[in-house]
């Protein structure tokens, strides 16, 4: 069990009054709250739109609002980043604040919130920790008191949750930033509360080294060194995973694939010994958010049921990205981080072999600065079939998504996945490597009435070029307009994900704590 100096265990009236035990409920109270809607504290480092790096912020942002729709009260708790506010939005201040001494440092955070939806975000903001550039540290980089500042989250939520009188049934977390919330609940009289843990990307597990623990304030009775301890480190998403009543992925083939040595990153062992509740929920992507037929970004709305906009949103792109224009070569795109995970390395090398069968490419995304390089490298040598677009434009990205025939996901791993979702959605066929999230939505065209994409294993030149040369033969026989309207109209979205996390929720409140 970590020591808790006393400087930390002091608190003024105002502290000691938010750490009030819930107390014991009497039979008219829990009559009372069987009837009244379930209640779902999440806890997340991003939420669209407010906060955004990858698809942790489209879960964090989305699936509150479908819970809301199913009859849930929701309410979000996230760091006030500067962003925030850079990005044109305001939330107002409630008049509340958390008092908390923490890491050595007395802090008095107020509590902001907007409400979407009937979602209710409330946003911790405390500038010393948050108001800086990006998310978690300026491009390629990242913060050195990440420990710090995520830690405080985890704390301040409990807090948080407590001073805007929201009593949850359910507190759900995502990845390891919010991981250490459950054992903060632990000392804050909140043992009777469930408690839900999303991985989305085990590869980042927030790693430390064991002097930082007298710094996390861990609240007496908690066995936190036990829980944080993994292979000489403290690492926050093990005690997260320790400490849940469930654990979900984003997609059931990676709840398999995690129990492995091969992507269990040093946590296998751990993850099939709570196998019983592990289990993979599909994420979604918003209709709403990722329509054709109301994209204002695009040159031309269209429908799965009249695809003939697709057509004039290509011709824009070419002529916007300096592309050839031939109506004989299809267009293929990629849209994603420019990293070994993505397989981004593998198709630097395969994209002159790529364009040599006719194919135009559309690159856009960020990374490592190796292969930044290699791809405008490309670009210059291949100019007029290869344009690549180095940083993140969503508008952009949106006319890709449309104006592309084939959307390329060579992935080494892919937790889940939302770029084939949003490609299938906007009439563009996915190629994918079968893993993870895109095993679970991309059934091979080969395999009958059911496919709707490409599939290929080997992440190699070979693999590669290989599903690329299947491509081109669908795009030459003349089937891709059979295809496109059927993969626009399949249903990816949260509504069918949120009914599951509603399953989860209420399995979990109807039976006694184990």
């Amino acid at each position: 069990m970590s020591k808790v100096n006393t400087e930390t265990r002091s608190e003024s009236k105002t502290e000691a009054k938010a750490k009030t035990k819930i107390k014991t409920k009497t039979k008219t109270e829990t009559e009372t709250e069987n009837s009244r809607p379930l209640r779902v504290l999440m806890v997340s480092a991003e939420a669209a739109p407010y906060a955004k790096v990858g698809g942790l912020g489209d879960v964090a942002g989305t699936l509150p609002r479908r819970l809301v729709e199913l009859g849930m009260e929701v309410a979000v708790i996230l760091p006030c980043y500067r962003d925030v506010m850079l990005h044109g939005h305001d939330p107002r201040p409630t008049g509340r604040q958390v008092v908390l001494s923490h890491a050595g440092a007395r802090r008095s955070s107020p509590v902001l919130e907007l409400t979407t939806e009937g979602v209710r975000y409330w946003f911790i903001k405390e500038d010393q920790l948050y108001d800086r550039e990006g998310v978690y540290g300026p491009p390629g980089a990242e913060y050195p008191d990440s420990a710090e500042r995520f830690s405080y989250l985890s704390r301040a939520a409990v807090e948080a949750a407590k001073v805007m009188s929201f009593a949850p049934d359910i507190v759900h977390c995502h990845d390891w930033h919010a991981a250490l919330t459950f054992l903060y609940m632990g000392g804050a009289g909140m043992d009777r509360v469930r408690r839900i843990l999303t991985i989305h990307n085990l590869a980042y597990q927030g790693k430390f080294d064991h002097r930082v623990l007298n710094s996390l304030d861990m609240p007496q009775g908690v066995e936190s060194e036990a829980l944080l301890d993994h292979m000489g480190s403290l690492n926050f998403l093990k005690a997260g995973i320790e400490s849940a009543d469930i654990l979900t992925t984003v997609s059931p083939t990676y709840a398999v694939e995690i129990q492995s040595s091969d992507f269990g990153c040093g946590l296998e062992d751990i993850l099939r010994r709570r196998k019983d509740v592990l289990t993979g929920v599909l994420n979604g992507i918003d209709f709403d958010e990722w329509d054709p037929g109301r994209d204002r970004s695009l040159a031309a709305p269209f429908t799965a049921g009249n695809i003939s906009g697709r057509r004039i949103n290509r011709d824009v792109l070419f002529d916007e990205l300096g592309l050839d224009r031939d109506p004989q070569s299809p267009v293929m795109a990629f849209v994603g981080r420019l990293v070994h995970q993505k397989g981004a390395d593998v198709l630097a090398a395969a994209l002159p072999r790529i364009v040599e069968k006719d194919f135009r490419f559309i690159v856009l995304g960020a990374g490592d600065p190796v292969l930044e390089g290699s791809f405008q490298a490309l670009s210059s040598s291949l100019r007029g079939r290869v344009s690549v677009n180095i940083g993140f434009d969503e508008k952009l990205a949106r006319k890709i998504y449309a104006g592309s025939d084939f959307f390329l996901m060579p992935s080494r791993f892919e937790p889940c996945g939302l770029g084939q979702m949003i490609a299938m959605r906007y009439g563009a066929v996915p190629i994918v490597r079968d893993t993870g999230g895109l095993r679970d939505t991309v059934v091979d065209l080969d395999g009958g009435r059911e496919g709707n994409g490409l599939v290929f294993n080997e992440v190699n030149e070979r693999g590669l070029i290989g599903v690329i040369q299947r491509a081109l033969q669908f795009y030459k026989n003349g089937h891709m307009d059979g295809i496109i309207p059927r993969i626009m109209a399949l249903d990816n979205s949260w509504r069918r994900s949120a009914k599951r996390y509603e399953q989860l929720y209420k399995g979990l409140t109807a039976r006694g704590k184990e």
